[in-house]
């Protein structure tokens, strides 16, 4: 069997994974508010699009392990405000949009700075 390495999320296909104590381990390292929205759009996914299983949810999972619970938050909020899993967007997708999101903090960052500008400066009156 040949051990080929996922290049979008470092998934190995002829490991062999024991998908719930994987799974368990993957959610520990995160916070309560980011395991309570990454269960929330897990269930939305899995009951609206029957091709999602445990083993996708374990795949998304693993692919945004290194990202920051922020990033992960903001990404799934985006994800669930447009309903994307209605229209048959899944993990995979969802699990793009937080990379993406990641990949482009800096830029984003910035050009929010842009958009909304600073606060002025401030200005010393001598008498």
């Amino acid at each position: 069997m040949y051990n080929m390495t996922c290049p979008a999320c470092g998934y190995k296909t002829g490991k062999m994974y024991n998908i719930s104590s994987e799974t368990r381990s993957l959610l520990k390292e995160r916070n309560k508010k980011t395991i309570k929205y990454l269960n929330k759009i897990a269930s939305k996914i899995t009951s609206n699009i029957p091709s999602e299983t445990r083993i996708s949810y374990f795949r998304f999972l693993f692919g945004i392990k290194s990202i920051d619970d922020q990033i992960v938050a903001s990404g799934i909020e985006d994800f669930y405000q447009r309903a994307h899993y209605l229209s048959g967007k899944g993990f995979a997708y969802l699990r793009k949009i937080i990379q993406n999101k990641n990949e482009n903090i800096g830029a984003l960052r910035k050009n929010e700075r842009l958009l909304l500008g600073s606060t002025p400066p401030v200005i010393e009156i001598k008498e």
